[in-house]
């Protein structure tokens, strides 16, 4: 019975949690900065999903510099900006009516339309 009990502790110590995931990703960034300067890609981790067991994720790989990722304090109203995402044209530019404690309201400057958008995919 001890014996059971104390395998059991052991395999609770390695299993997998939120900041374990965390510092996983961190590492990860850190680990392919050499490889993005040798290639002359942008790497990025998607989302992680896990369990105990293992983790998930979807690694991209672009050409081109890694571009920083900003915080809505790196913006203020009025500014014009671009949005990084696949279903926007880059060349639509759009102004910056609020900026929230997540998500900044962006209007279109083309067709005035509304659109609410995480700082990490505007780029000035």
């Amino acid at each position: 019975m001890r014996r059971e009990a104390k395998h059991l502790l052991i395999k609770i110590k390695v299993m997998l949690n939120k900041q374990k995931v965390q510092e996983f990703r961190s590492e990860f960034s850190k680990a392919v900065e050499q490889l993005e300067k040798d290639f002359g890609v942008a790497i990025s981790l998607g989302t992680i999903s896990f369990n105990a067991d293992e983790l998930r994720s979807k690694m991209t790989a672009k050409v081109g510099k890694t571009q920083p990722k900003l915080s809505s304090t790196d913006f203020a109203v009025g500014d014009v900006v671009f949005i990084n995402h696949k279903k926007i044209a880059n060349t639509r530019t759009f102004e910056i009516l609020k900026i929230n404690n997540k998500n900044i309201k962006v209007r279109d400057r083309d067709d005035n339309s509304l659109i609410t958008v995480s700082p990490s995919l505007l780029s000035k």
